[in-house]
């Protein structure tokens, strides 16, 4: 399995802070647009909390901002509007994401299993989290 290390020599200058800033801007109003038709929120919430994660460097954090860059664009090859196969493509891409991510993803994964539970309304950002910091055990 790839290390971190493999992951940053891959995805180094993949990503800027502004597509960041971009993808944390927008999540929420995505999210709100499409309540109840997403059916890999979950998913979608760790990619967000990930990208939220101020210990996770930038070209970690790369297939999540991707991930959610696609997510929140209004061009994607499938429009979000067409009932049903809406979302294949967006779910596709955040599906491509976690597998990338592998165990890097699974603290986030906890935090949008919180998420989820607590039935959060989906708020713009500043109201639902502050930056997380997730500690993980080597090994």
């Amino acid at each position: 399995m790839a290390s971190a290390k493999d992951y940053k020599k891959i995805l180094d200058d993949a990503v800027t802070v502004d597509d960041v800033k971009r993808a944390k801007a927008a999540f929420w109003k995505k999210m709100r647009a499409f309540a109840g038709r997403v059916p890999f929120a979950r998913q979608a919430a760790a990619l967000y909390y990930m990208i939220r994660d101020p210990k996770v460097d930038l070209p970690l954090k790369a297939a999540a901002v991707l991930a959610i860059l696609y997510f929140i664009s209004p061009v994607d090859m499938i429009p979000d509007v067409i009932p049903i196969t809406g979302f294949l493509d967006d779910a596709g891409v955040i599906a491509t994401a976690i597998s990338v991510l592998g165990p890097m993803i699974k603290p986030y994964m906890k935090n949008a299993d919180e998420w989820v539970q607590k039935g959060q309304p989906m708020k713009d950002e500043e109201e639902v989290v502050v930056d997380v910091e997730v500690t993980q055990k080597a090994g």
